[in-house]
């Protein structure tokens, strides 16, 4: 394991994001985005946003090379697939870790899955399935999971504990303000305890 290097995993649901957020998720992003990097550990990113009819993917780029605005857009219609596309993106993300040699991989994975409401559109994947590979995933492999959503039902239905969840409200003037503050205090612990 290369015990210098942590994988981000993201599964973002941009659907439910109206235009007039858009300005303040960037921001929450950017300087959650500046924390990481300031921990001074190396970092890749990989992950999936989803909206209806398509995703855009980002696999293993450094963290610091990563863009996030193209990566807002939404077609409007609210269509969640975020069981498939959670999925996809962790299989995915654990074929390639396989094929890689054991002294290149990193010695920490983390996942956030960003979703509002709840999945309407996954034609492949169950929530017992993608709860299953979850626990399969932290139990076996380690992996650390956080959720941010606006939708309680979600943890209990992915088993995510109630500490790595954090509640996006929308009866707050800025959504991700605080989400993201909340995250980035979780995540920067996370890496500064692998540093250990």
């Amino acid at each position: 394991m290369n015990n210098e290097l942590t994988l981000h995993i993201f599964a973002f649901d941009c659907n439910a994001i109206p235009v007039e957020q858009h300005d303040n998720v960037i921001k929450a992003i950017k300087k959650y985005g500046t924390a990481l990097r300031n921990t001074g550990r190396k970092q890749h990113v990989s992950g999936t946003r989803f909206t209806r009819n398509e995703e855009s993917r980002v696999v293993n780029c450094p963290l610091e090379k990563f863009k996030v605005n193209s990566w807002l857009e939404n077609d409007g219609s609210g269509v969640c697939n975020m069981l498939d596309c959670t999925a996809n993106v962790m299989i995915e993300a654990g074929k390639r870790l396989a094929s890689e040699p054991e002294e290149q991989r990193p010695s920490q994975v983390i996942v956030s899955i960003i979703v509002f409401g709840r999945d309407n559109a996954s034609v492949h994947y169950t929530y017992d399935q993608l709860r299953e590979m979850i626990a399969v995933q932290r139990d076996v492999y380690k992996w650390k999971f956080f959720l941010l959503t606006d939708f309680t039902i979600n943890m209990e239905k992915l088993g995510i504990a109630d500490e790595d969840t954090i509640l996006i409200k929308k009866s707050e003037a800025d959504w991700f303000k605080r989400p993201y503050e909340e995250l980035t205090g979780k995540m920067v612990a996370c890496l500064q305890q692998q540093q250990q």
